[in-house]
């Protein structure tokens, strides 16, 4: 029986790509997907303004997803350097800060937490108003 040498390349380049498929899935499948939907929705709210719900607790490596349904303008942020009183927010140590820039009504926003402990973050357009929030992850 003779081969040619043009099917015999393309069944080893779908091979290859089964193999990296296969391996791909693996690696996702153990290390949790990077595609894994989020541990918690938090919306934000404009009368009065707040983040719905204000406290919520995930696990380490999951993350948490912020929805601006309101009708104005909202942000996500654990950064000194972003808001008003640095004495609004909290991170545990190691962890890195995060600020999720002006959120457009209809915007989302995830962040994924990888240190253990309890994070207080706020809305800076809104800091002033009270709206603030807060993570609890646990290991």
């Amino acid at each position: 029986m003779k081969v040619e040498k043009g099917a015999f390349k393309l069944g080893y380049q779908v091979a290859v790509i089964g193999l990296a498929a296969l391996a791909a899935g693996l690696f996702f499948g153990a290390a949790g997907s990077a595609f894994a939907a989020p541990a918690a929705t938090i919306k934000m709210q404009d009368t009065p303004p707040r983040f719905a719900p204000e406290k919520v607790t995930i696990k380490v490596g999951q993350s948490v997803q912020w929805v601006n349904n309101a009708q104005t303008l909202h942000s996500v942020d654990a950064d000194p350097s972003m808001v008003q009183d640095a004495k609004d927010i909290s991170l545990p140590d190691g962890a890195k800060p995060f600020d999720s820039g002006f959120m457009n009504p209809g915007a989302t926003y995830e962040y994924t937490f990888t240190v253990p402990g309890t994070y207080k973050y706020t809305c800076v357009p809104h800091e002033k108003d009270g709206m603030m929030g807060t993570i609890e992850v646990t290991k």
